[in-house]
């Protein structure tokens, strides 16, 4: 079990530095308070480093539920997407435009090449409308969900038992108790997607049950932000 755990954690370091020249999102949680005014967490969004080419202050067009909201955002030199005022968060007007449903609702991040009009980059997540009232389950990833903080990501490949036993049960029954789910999670903004898949596979390959509808939010202390 050692050796197991030792080579998950090597094979965790290296998917991290394969995919930190990719992309990645967050997803957002949007919130209307009693007043009628909706707020959000940030909008945490890193396009793929493709090339050397400066892409400052290229725009990024926002898709929600692949309709388009008229909402854009602007790169900066790390290629993170950022509002005009130098902002992770929307405003009002920008997140009423978003027409959002209850619940979850896909979000896309899309950038034209400057240079290229039909080449297109793309990064998905999911953005949440939840109520004012709604009581939160937050549940750390590694170390929780999985048995390990750093290897639980990738000792799936090696046939290691990383998965704490009947955890998508009882995330499961804290969801039907009226609970929304928030798994928390220090992983790259780059690892966003792959982590969010692997949520949703885990505990069905057994025929078991599956993680109910969650959020998902990395931790970086520069982008996470509460309600307010």
């Amino acid at each position: 079990k050692r050796v197991a755990q030792s080579a998950g954690s090597a094979l965790w370091a290296g998917t991290t530095g394969l995919t930190d020249t990719g992309g990645g999102a967050t997803d957002v949680i949007v919130v209307r308070h009693s007043n009628g005014r909706l707020v959000s967490t940030s909008f945490h969004a890193q396009l793929p480093k493709l090339s050397k080419q400066d892409f400052m202050g290229t725009r990024v067009s926002l898709f929600v539920n692949n309709i388009p909201t008229g909402v854009s955002m602007v790169l900066d030199r790390e290629l993170i997407c950022c509002f005009d005022d130098g902002s992770y968060r929307a405003s009002h007007s920008d997140l009423e435009s978003m027409r959002l449903r209850p619940g979850k609702n896909t979000i896309r991040y899309e950038m034209i090449h400057p240079c290229n009009n039909d080449r297109r980059y793309t990064i998905r997540a999911n953005i949440h409308l939840w109520n004012i009232w709604d009581k939160i389950t937050v549940v750390d990833i590694d170390g929780t969900v999985t048995k390990t903080d750093v290897a639980g990501f990738g000792a799936e490949k090696l046939g290691y038992e990383y998965i704490h036993s009947g955890v998508c049960e009882a995330v499961s029954e804290i969801s039907r108790q009226g609970y929304r789910i928030l798994f928390l999670t220090s992983r790259a903004i780059t690892l966003a997607q792959s982590t969010r898949e692997f949520l949703c596979t885990i505990g069905q390959s057994n025929g078991g049950t599956g993680m109910p509808e969650f959020c998902l939010i990395t931790t970086t202390e520069r982008f996470f932000a509460f309600f307010g």
